[in-house]
């Protein structure tokens, strides 16, 4: 069994993260707790593209997510059409570092306010 190396493939492991929690509409901290990831890993993987994670500690957390969702092993490698042209040209929209801030203090805030609706 061939082990895929992840690590070098961030970019798009990154977008094809995002688009799915877009879709099944999970925030980071329900993320978290499904693959049993910690929140500030599942916050790195998203936000810098896991770049300030170890590499076999990145392939271990993406092995994980597959794992989790039955996801096939090259499912977060490859874009699908539909996800390309709609989600991802959305996720690339031009923020502005004030903007991306604002936009990571409200995650939080409602991070805080699914574990108190629950």
């Amino acid at each position: 069994m061939s082990m895929v190396n992840y690590y070098d493939h961030q970019q798009t492991v990154k977008e094809c993260l995002l688009a799915f929690m877009r879709q099944k509409g999970y925030s980071r901290l329900t993320f978290s707790e499904l693959t049993n990831i910690p929140r500030r890993a599942i916050n790195q993987l998203m936000l810098q593209g896991g770049e300030n994670i170890d590499k076999s500690e990145y392939n271990a957390y993406i092995v994980q997510i597959n794992q989790t969702f039955n996801f096939a092993e090259d499912y977060l490698l490859t874009t699908r059409e539909g996800v390309k042209s709609s989600t991802i040209s959305s996720l690339k929209s031009e923020r502005s570092p004030e903007a991306e801030e604002a936009h990571f203090g409200l995650e939080c805030i409602l991070d805080i306010y699914s574990m108190y609706i629950k």
